[in-house]
């Protein structure tokens, strides 16, 4: 049996994943050097998510350096004061991509990249910042 074209290619897309991990607020799913975090509508993403997003996010990359990729594909609030807890992760978080095509969205994470120390850089696609964040890993050195 042949599988068909669109089928073979979700799957050659998917042959990175590690895991998934769901938690109240959010689904992670973890590649070798990034993380794509997908929050559920209405969620509201403060310290306190945060904090336990990386908990997560250390108990899979150990003393690794890894991307964190926010897949803003539901409507939800971010406490932009979070920004100030990225210090604590600094040796191992090394670039943060935002990914929406809403402009609403994309206006919140301009106002968001003020705050933030890591690399941080906007995407249309999804792939476009799995991309960045993979070129970056090769240049911090993973």
């Amino acid at each position: 049996m042949e599988i068909p074209f669109l089928v073979f290619l979700k799957l050659n897309l998917m042959s990175d994943l590690i895991k998934s991990v769901k938690l109240e607020f959010t689904t992670l799913d973890f590649y070798n050097s990034y993380v794509v975090s997908t929050l559920n509508d209405g969620a509201v993403f403060r310290k306190n998510e945060f904090l336990q997003l990386m908990e997560v996010c250390q108990d899979n990359f150990k003393d690794n350096k890894f991307v964190y990729i926010s897949n803003r594909e539901n409507n939800y609030n971010v406490d932009p004061t979070i920004y100030i807890q990225l210090e604590k992760f600094r040796k191992n978080l090394v670039g943060i991509a935002i990914v929406s095509n809403k402009v609403s969205s994309i206006n919140m994470a301009e106002f968001e990249r003020n705050f933030s120390k890591a690399a941080f850089n906007i995407f249309l696609e999804l792939k476009d910042a799995e991309e960045w964040a993979e070129g970056l890993i090769k240049k911090v050195g993973l």
